[in-house]
């Protein structure tokens, strides 16, 4: 019985881990198509962001298309060349910069 429940949890928890991953490969995108909308409105070519970053162009593009996950350190320094803070502030919250946000993500989640 043990090791039935025992393969049970983990057939579960790996379930988990799996969604929790695509979440967070989703909200990377997002990020990212947030980031790259920004740089196309302030007219940012990816050469430019590449010489600011020190990234390569194809790793600019990779990042800002959604291709590939940046870690934090490189999505910060993504927005540091594009001129754009980020920060985090708690969803729940009673704020209009909350409002704000969720339009936001509604129109970039639309648009891709």
């Amino acid at each position: 019985m043990a090791t039935i429940y025992l393969f049970t949890l983990k057939y579960y928890l790996n379930i988990l881990m799996k969604i929790n991953e695509e979440k967070y490969r989703e909200a990377s995108k997002l990020l990212c198509h947030y980031l790259r909308k920004l740089a196309v409105e302030k007219k940012i070519t990816q050469e430019h962001l590449a010489v600011k970053t020190g990234f390569s162009s194809t790793n600019v593009n990779r990042m800002l298309s959604g291709k590939h996950a940046p870690t934090l350190h490189n999505f910060l320094k993504l927005a540091e060349a594009i001129d754009t803070y980020f920060f985090v502030i708690d969803k729940n919250s009673e704020d209009d910069l909350v409002e704000t946000m969720k339009n936001i993500w509604r129109r970039v989640d639309q648009e891709n």
